[in-house]
């Protein structure tokens, strides 16, 4: 077997920045080229010099680990305090955990293909797609992370009825009637808690308020009531607003759309 000493160095070059940089975006922490690549380089060296050692199983893990986090450290940068602590922390453990997920992956692949030898570029390839794989699922789940910072626990009050659920706080929706600001249910809370008094509704219990769409302009039914928001904690924000059923608010993580004047005053 002939090992080519550049090619070796090279690849794990590549894959451990490319692991380092998976670790440092998922935890937040900005991306400094060089040091990525010196760590990445400390990365390729310790790959040359590993298989030279002759150490017991427990002593190559200890060395693994230990130089798994010196790699972590020398991208992370200098440490100040106690949050870098934690965030150091944080990108160690995302570090060892991408490690361990993408050698699964790709050794699942040598066992599902059984062949001799496959070439180098087939792995690189691997490799490079589970990265991006890795990429869109951070970054979708920061935008649900963005999401949920603005989703509020609320309860409703229509009509003498209640109902719980989630509310997000659009500050897009400034729409008001009567000066009151007004919050969209989704249609399937909304029949939760009215049933069938918002088909029929004679004009004592609720009004009308106008919206434009694509489709045109059209009139809907809107109940005035109340809305109590949890803030965090205890605190509670109550308000007199108008319900109105809102479009395309099904599957959702919340069911209301809160209007931007909730919380003023």
């Amino acid at each position: 077997m002939v090992v080519y000493v550049e090619y070796a160095f090279l690849e794990n070059f590549l894959f451990d920045g490319a692991l380092i940089c998976l670790s440092l975006t998922a935890s937040k922490v900005p991306l400094k080229r060089w040091r990525i690549a010196s760590a990445a380089a400390c990365g390729g060296i310790f790959a040359l010099l590993y298989p030279l050692l002759r150490l017991s199983s427990w002593k190559a893990l200890v060395l693994k680990l230990s130089i798994g986090a010196l790699l972590c450290m020398l991208a992370f940068g200098r440490i100040k305090n106690k949050k870098d602590w934690g965030r150091y922390a944080l990108t160690t453990v995302l570090f060892f955990a991408f490690t361990f997920a993408f050698g699964g992956a790709l050794t699942s692949v040598y066992t599902t293909f059984p062949l001799s030898r496959l070439p180098d570029f087939v792995t690189v390839i691997g490799f490079s797609l589970l990265s991006g794989l890795t990429c869109l699922l951070i970054a979708k789940m920061y935008r649900k992370r963005a999401d949920f910072a603005y989703v509020y626990l609320c309860k409703v009050y229509i009509n003498g009825k209640t109902g719980c659920g989630n509310g997000y706080f659009d500050s897009g929706n400034t729409a008001t009637k009567n000066g009151l600001p007004i919050c969209f249910l989704s249609p399937d809370f909304f029949y939760e808690i009215l049933g069938h008094e918002i088909v029929f509704c004679g004009g004592q219990v609720c009004d009308e308020i106008q919206i434009t769409t694509l489709a045109g302009t059209r009139k809907i039914p809107a109940y005035k009531g109340e809305i109590a928001v949890k803030k965090g904690g205890r605190d509670e924000v109550r308000k007199e607003v108008y319900f109105a059923m809102g479009a395309n608010m099904i599957q959702r993580e919340y069911k209301i759309l809160l209007n931007a004047g909730v919380f003023e005053g």
